[in-house]
């Protein structure tokens, strides 16, 4: 059986990140584009925004409350999902959502052109996820800006090693109940950050233990695996815009002490750094390898991806973008 399917029946069987039909103000999403239009004057108002890979809407229904004059399309390749992302979206009031059934391997620009295109956690779990980054890519305008989050390798270590423990007691048994089960005799809890999401049903907990530590395909990544992802991607641009690690959350910059545009946190390499040499060798490092040393500094376990077609440079007015930009 090929991985898209056996995906799409996973998640048709467990939809996440909750089959519950009623809005959970998740607003990660909400905030993530709140942040990128506040540090870049960038105006989504009349703007068209795809999210492949809705899933069951609950992210994307309040960045569609807070954005009410954007047009959102949200697909995904099960149609189980779509239905709770649906009554999500009407017990919500929301009416700039439309919805869609859809594979990103085989979609290309058979949804229209878009002005940004949203695929969080989805990327990894493609079979090809390079040929899903070109399609999404194919997606956008001339002026298009594209925002990914993947799943990091260094800061999944004890997500992995218990995943491999419960896939060494099932043998190969592909009954999802049954590894749910074990995952809960083990004490194994969802992991924090992205699957803390507050559900409290069981349904929801089953759908959440299914995808970090049953999941049937995805594939990790470090900044050396993004730069490859991202070589033949059709992009102009791209930049790791945010990362988790721990429980925390961190706007990306690779400059020593910079001051941040906006009142959030992000990472500084400084501290790490703590001598004039160790500065001074830091800041003759070319951009991947500042890129590089701060993934063995953070180890995230997750990356918000920021790529971007050449006409969206007027778009990036943020110095701490610019400066993290890296080019294809």
């Amino acid at each position: 059986m090929d991985v898209t399917r056996r995906i799409s029946e996973m998640y048709g069987r467990f939809p996440y990140p909750s089959p519950v039909r009623r809005r959970r103000r998740l607003r990660e999403l909400a905030n993530l584009l709140a942040i990128f239009c506040r540090e870049t004057g960038y105006r989504l108002e009349g703007k068209k925004v795809l999210d492949a890979g809705t899933g069951t809407g609950h992210r994307l229904i309040e960045a569609a409350l807070m954005f009410r004059h954007t047009d959102f399309t949200a697909v995904d390749v099960s149609e189980a999902p779509l239905n709770i992302a649906r009554q999500v979206a009407s017990d919500a009031g929301v009416d700039n959502v439309s919805f869609q059934q859809g594979n990103v391997l085989e979609a290309g620009d058979s949804y229209g052109t878009f002005d940004m295109v949203l695929s969080m956690g989805v990327v990894q779990i493609l079979d090809d996820p390079a040929k899903g980054l070109l399609n999404l890519a194919t997606s956008l305008r001339d002026d298009g800006v594209m925002f990914l989050y993947i799943y990091g390798k260094h800061g999944s270590t004890e997500r992995m090693r218990r995943k491999k423990i419960v896939s060494l007691l099932l043998q190969g048994e592909t009954d999802f109940q049954t590894g749910i089960a074990l995952v809960k005799e083990l004490g194994f809890e969802p992991p924090g950050y992205g699957w803390n999401v507050g559900f409290n049903d069981e349904a929801s907990k089953d759908s959440l233990i299914v995808d970090a530590y049953l999941s049937v395909h995805e594939k990790l990544y470090d900044v050396d695996d993004i730069f490859e992802l991202f070589h033949s991607s059709g992009l102009y641009g791209f930049l790791v815009y945010g990362i988790v690690f721990g429980e925390q959350g961190r706007l990306f910059d690779t400059r020593l002490g910079a001051d941040a545009q906006v009142a959030l946190q992000k990472t500084d390499p400084a501290p790490y750094l703590p001598s004039p040499r160790l500065q001074d060798k830091y800041q003759r490092l070319c951009l991947a390898d500042k890129y590089r040393l701060i993934d063995l500094l953070y180890q995230p376990a997750g990356y918000t991806l920021m790529g971007f077609k050449a006409g969206a440079r007027d778009h990036l007015t943020s110095d701490r973008i610019r400066a993290n930009t890296l080019l294809i």
